[in-house]
């Protein structure tokens, strides 16, 4: 009997945690490009990789996205730690003796902060957005979409 338990609650961690980890994967990817460290092109012609340095960004364009990215970064790192608390609580909520409805609070807890945190990563986006020439702001969708996920490429990109 233990055993079944033991079996019925590793299947029900390993489903609970692919279903958080799962639940807006392309969202969560796309939106979190905008706060990903990356190497930043040197003003002075110094070579480094990176997504940045595809966009030909000016060092006044480099010098706004530290900041964008600079004044989240202590909300974004709260975030993050509330959220690993949070599961850690979830895992010993669901190992315990915890009613249906605590462990059900507590994951959606742990969704709520993590859309909080979709939602400072998507603001880092637009913020990063607004400062994109029309030409930047096209490399910086295509990277963060990735080409193939876009259906259709737009009207004035088909060729007849």
């Amino acid at each position: 009997m233990l055993i079944r338990r033991v079996s019925i609650l590793a299947v029900t961690m390993l489903t609970l945690s692919s279903t958080i980890a799962l639940a807006k994967p392309t969202l969560l990817s796309r939106q979190v490009i905008a706060q990903t460290p990356t190497s930043v092109p040197h003003p002075n012609g110094g070579k480094s990789g990176g997504w940045l340095q595809d966009l030909n960004l000016t060092s006044e364009q480099l010098q706004q996205i530290k900041q964008i990215r600079n004044q989240s970064k202590p909300q974004i790192a709260q975030k993050s730690q509330v959220i690993r608390q949070g599961q850690q609580e979830l895992y010993d909520l669901i190992a315990g003796t915890a009613t249906k409805e605590q462990v059900r609070d507590k994951y959606n807890q742990i969704k709520l902060v993590k859309q909080q945190l979709a939602d400072v990563q998507f603001e880092n986006t637009l913020a990063i957005r607004e400062i994109l020439n029309p030409e930047q702001r096209q490399k910086f969708a295509d990277r963060m979409y990735k080409k193939n996920l876009r259906p259709n490429p737009p009207p004035a990109a088909q060729h007849n």
